[in-house]
């Protein structure tokens, strides 16, 4: 497989085409929910890329700490000689505070390695590196405040100037947790690029897959015509915009309610719950606190020339803001 320094297009060799994209998966400041989620992908599910059943999109997820069947120093064996042809995805906020020592891999000849060391290190190696869930792109909620282990986000611990052996920057999944299709589906872009059938995956400005966060949570919403005409809800259970309740949607970016969730049955705004920001970059912090409730009493009716007003009477102005994201 050669690599076009000046394009950055893939001429595959024929032996390539066959082979299957192994996968290296770690994991750190967490709950694992990236791993549940893609585990409930159902099309393709995750059965299907490893028997190949869409050709030629074929993996084969050599290391994860939760589903492999290896444990202890054989474990180890797999990330310490990696393959050559390798994806590194990375689940979990990276602790840099003293040395990363907030999170261990294991130990090699008595010596504690931690995730931090095992990610600059495999990094470079590999064909690409995706980092799965808001906690691995930005830090989430291990980097909130007061952030006691100097948590941060992939591209924070290798540089904005990172690039993969596919001169590839770091691909950010995020969400808490992702949307399967939204694992799966970069996967498959990735590897049809890898194998010379497709262009990389578009990113936006925060390095996220624009085929999945190229508009805001709102411009999908079915509420949003509610928005338009000034109706909001005063209480949840209501049918009305949940704007004034705290809901997120017109700031932060993801399909989630045209796409939705869990055999594509609801999402956030279509169960009645406000959208929590759960993809932005500065999630937690700047989306707190997730429910709003305004201090002051809301009319029967908001006129749409007023709502921007009213806006920033209620003190939303500075929820909406959009802020150039400050790396921590």
């Amino acid at each position: 497989m050669v690599l076009n320094k000046n394009s950055a297009e893939i001429k595959p060799s024929p032996s390539s085409m066959g082979d299957d994209i192994q996968l290296i998966w770690l994991q750190g400041q967490g709950c694992t929910g990236c791993t549940v989620s893609f585990l409930q992908a159902d099309f393709p599910g995750v059965v299907d890329l490893l028997v190949g059943a869409i050709p030629p999109i074929k993996v084969s997820i050599d290391y994860h700490p939760t589903i492999m069947l290896v444990w202890g120093d054989k474990a180890l064996e797999l990330i310490k000689k990696p393959p050559e042809r390798f994806v590194l995805i990375v689940e979990g906020a990276i602790p840099t505070k003293d040395d990363g020592v907030y999170c261990l891999m294991g130990e090699v000849e008595g010596k504690p390695i931690t995730l931090l060391e095992y990610v600059r290190t495999l990094a470079p190696k590999a064909l690409a590196t995706i980092a799965i869930g808001t906690c691995a792109s930005f830090g989430g909620i291990p980097r909130g405040h007061p952030n006691p282990t100097s948590a941060k986000g992939v591209m924070d611990v290798l540089g904005r100037d990172y690039r993969s052996k596919l001169n590839l920057p770091v691909i950010n999944i995020p969400g808490c947790p992702p949307h399967p299709d939204w694992i799966t589906g970069t996967l498959i872009n990735l590897i049809l690029f890898i194998k010379g059938k497709a262009p990389p995956p578009s990113l936006d400005e925060y390095n996220r897959p624009s085929m999945f966060f190229g508009k805001t949570v709102h411009e999908s919403c079915p509420r949003a015509g509610y928005f338009t005409e000034g109706e909001f809800a005063k209480s949840f259970g209501e049918k009305e915009c949940l704007l004034l309740l705290g809901c997120k949607g017109p700031d932060v970016r993801g399909d989630c309610p045209e796409r939705k969730w869990n055999g594509r049955v609801s999402a956030c705004p279509l169960a009645g719950g406000v959208c929590i920001g759960c993809t932005d970059p500065d999630f937690p912090d700047a989306m707190s606190p997730f429910i709003y409730y305004p201090p002051k009493p809301i009319p029967a009716f908001i006129p749409p020339p007023t709502l921007t007003i009213l806006l920033y009477g209620y003190g939303i102005k500075k929820k909406l803001e959009r802020k150039p994201w400050k790396r921590r």
